[in-house]
Parts: structure tokens; sequence; C-alpha cells
């Protein structure tokens, strides 16, 4: 219990340093616009790369998973994350920017992603899976807590080149994070006499993926929001700056939307654990949230409505992040667990490439930043609903096949010798996926 409890430190450092560093890029993404005199499209081309990234990564990671486990690619993460970050400091125009920091630092940060969840999938039973991954999670709300303040003190005192400069010693300490990484203990029930092979085969989890509806929901779901997803924390300060608040309250409610952002999370995650059944309908809830402080904020003028309408954006954000591996690793019986939250990221990231060039466009045609976030607000209202009808499908016990809670079926007083053979062999699944930790 104790390992796991670090193995879960460790993925929530790994988060703080690679999603919850794009939380933050706010802070920077102002000074270098302004120091090489890009727009707002142009610039937002840097968030876009290192955002798509965190999810383009999604497939071919899955196949490396399955081969080498998760320790040594979130080192070698750590270490483009790292290289990204210091090369930043020499850009001497925008294209620069784009090379070191979007692509190289994003590749970086989707590797270290990627693995700090799916690493804690065989850890945890299906009681605590929800609790440990959400905790984990909740590295990036205090990356958003931690940073900004940080960053704002050294760009002041310094420029953002320091700035860059210390973000890249911070990412180097992912390595011993990747390191503590260490395989689950599993049974092996030697009863199973079908292929590993073929039960690791990426196109049976293709198959089955395909047609799990609720899984395609949520993988639709997927596309919409991320559209949009960081729109909201990285145009936060220049909407802010429009309407002439000063840097002290722009960088109030970037904290105050991380530490709503972390209550959200660990909020979402104990809600699941309890009431494992309603998962869709409060992650559908979360993105409501999102939908209605997007539009709110737009229209605010006032300091007091802006510190409102971020925590009401934190609290959405903490919700839908919190719990979206959650909801892929419910839908999905643990051997698909890796493909199918890789298809996700991946579509998820050509989402994220293209959304905040998007946003940045509608900002720049309408000459204001509440475009963007009145844009973002209709996005998140068709992904509430597209989850909700997930969550619908779950409570009507409609599902397309058995919930991730379901597959413990040897706990059960009524389980026929049918279904333990079923179940062994998923459980022979798991052991060959994570065998290649060893």
């Amino acid at each position: 219990m104790v390992r796991k409890i670090f193995l879960v430190i460790a993925c929530l450092f790994l988060h703080m340093i690679s999603a919850g560093m794009s939380l933050s890029f706010g802070v920077l993404y102002r000074e270098m616009r302004i120091e090489f005199g890009s727009s707002q499209s142009e610039a937002a081309w840097i968030a876009s790369i290192f955002n798509g990234l965190l999810g383009l990564l999604g497939i071919p990671l899955s196949f490396i998973t399955n081969k080498i486990g998760e320790r040594w690619p979130a080192v070698c993460g750590s270490v483009l994350l790292s290289l990204g970050m210091l090369t930043s400091i020499f850009a001497t125009k925008m294209s620069n920017v784009y090379m070191t920091y979007g692509l190289l630092a994003g590749l970086g940060a989707g590797i270290s992603h990627y693995c700090g969840y799916t690493v804690l999938t065989p850890h945890f039973d299906n009681t605590w899976r929800p609790v440990a991954m959400t905790v984990a999670g909740a590295g990036i709300p205090l990356s958003a807590l931690i940073l900004p303040p940080v960053l704002t003190i050294l760009i002041e005192q310094f420029d953002w080149r320091k700035a860059f400069m210390f973000l890249a010693c911070l990412s180097f300490l992912g390595i011993p994070a990747g390191l503590s990484f260490f395989p689950p203990k599993l049974h092996i029930d030697s009863g199973s006499e079908s292929s590993p092979g073929q039960q690791n085969s990426w196109k049976l989890s293709l198959s089955r993926c395909l047609k799990n509806l609720n899984y395609m929901l949520y993988f639709v779901t997927t596309c919409v929001v991320y559209l949009v997803a960081y729109a909201p924390a990285t145009l936060l300060p220049d909407l802010m700056h429009e309407f002439g608040r000063s840097s002290s309250e722009v960088y109030s409610c970037v904290m105050t939307m991380g530490a709503c952002d972390l209550v959200g999370r660990l909020l979402s995650g104990f809600l699941v654990h309890k009431i494992p059944s309603k998962l869709a309908l409060i992650h559908s809830a979360g993105i409501m949230v999102l939908c209605v402080s997007s539009g709110l904020i737009a229209l605010s003028r006032s300091i007091g409505t802006f510190v409102i309408m971020s925590a009401f954006l934190g609290l959405g954000s903490g919700c839908f992040f919190g719990l979206h591996f959650v909801t892929s690793a419910q839908l999905l019986p643990v051997v698909d667990v890796r493909f199918g939250y890789g298809l996700v990221l991946t579509f998820g990231g050509l989402s994220l490439v293209a959304g905040m060039p998007l946003a940045g466009f509608v900002s720049d045609h309408f000459k204001t930043e509440r475009g963007a976030f009145i844009f973002s607000s209709i996005l998140f209202f068709i992904g509430s609903l597209l989850e909700l009808i997930t969550g619908i499908r779950e409570v009507c016990g409609q599902k397309s096949r058995k919930s991730y809670a379901m597959e413990s079926v040897e706990n059960t007083s009524y389980v026929t010798g049918e279904e333990f053979q079923v179940h062994s062999k998923k459980r022979d699944d798991v052991v060959v996926v994570d065998s290649s930790y060893i």
C-alpha cells in the first residue's frame, strides 16, 4: 500500500510538469506575444501544438507501453520536456517557440501525461481507482496554483526567458518520478487457454471499442470539448487586461481557477467513489458548469464577477479532466484501457491542435476575447448533452457492454462457471499487458 501511495504521488508530480504547465502558459503567452509582436491567432499556435501533443501521442504510446510498460517512456518524456523548456530560452522569433516549447516540450509532456494515468489502472480495484486517478490528476491544478505567481515574479524581476529556465529545471525532476513506477503484483490464472497474443491484439481492442456505444459517445464528447478545453485558462489573462484589470487581479483569478480545479477533481473523484453508476451524469454536469461559466465570464466587468466565474470555470474544468480517464477505465475492460484511452487522446489531441487557433481567430475576427469565450460555451454545451446521453443510458441499464466495476464477478455469489472462465481470461489479459514492466 505504501508503494502505491508513492506511485500516486509520482503520477501527481508528472501531471504537474506536463498538463499542469499548459494551464500556466497564459502568463508566458502574453509576454511572448508582446515581445514578438504576434497576433492572437499566431501566438495561439504555441499552446495549440503543446496541448495537442498531450493527446496526439495516445495511440503510439498505447503500443509502446503494452510492450515495455510506462517506466522508461515516462523518463524519456521528462528529458524531452526539460530540453524543450531549456531551448525555448534561446528563441528569437515566434516560429522558434513553435518548435521548442510547442513541439519538443509538447512531446515530453504528452508522454508524461499519458503514462501518469495508465500506470495506475492495474494497481487499484474498482472502488479506489477513481480516487487514485483524481488525486494523481490533482497535480494539474496544483501546478496552476503554484506556477503562475512564481513565473510572474521571475518575469517581473528578470524576463520570460528566466521563467523557461526555471521550468526546465523543474521538468528534470520528472526523471526520478518515472523511475519510481513498478509492476503490479497480479495473480496469473493458469487455467486460461486463450492466446495472450490474440487477447492483446490491437485489432480486437479496436473492434471492442467501436462496438461499445457508450465509449463512442465518450469519444465524440472528448473531440468536441477538447476543441476549447484549454481556451478559458489560456485566454483569461488577455480578457481581463482587455477590461483594464491589473496583473495582480489577473493572477488572483488564475489562482482561484486553479484552487477550484483542484476541489473539482477531488470532489468528483469521491462522488464517483460513492456512486459509480452516476459517473457520466457527474461528468456531464461538470461540462455544463464549464458552458455556463464560459458564457457568463465574457459578460463580466467587475473583479468580483471575474473571481466568481473563474471559480466556476475551475470547478467545471476539474470535474471534466478529473473524470476523463476514469470514464475510459469504467467503459472498457482493463486489457483495452491503454488502447481505448490512447485512441481518445489521439483524436482529442487533433481537436486541441485545431481548437486554440480557431479560438484565436474568433477573437481576432470580433476584435475581443469575449468571442472566444462564447464560442467555447457553445461547444461545451454540445459536449455536455452528448455525455448526458451516456449517463441516461447507464442509469437505465442500457449499457453496450459491462462496466469496469462489473468485471470482478468472482466476488459475487451468483457467478457461473462460464462467467468465471471469461473473467479469468480477462485477468490473464491484464497480466500479459503489465508484465511489460519487468
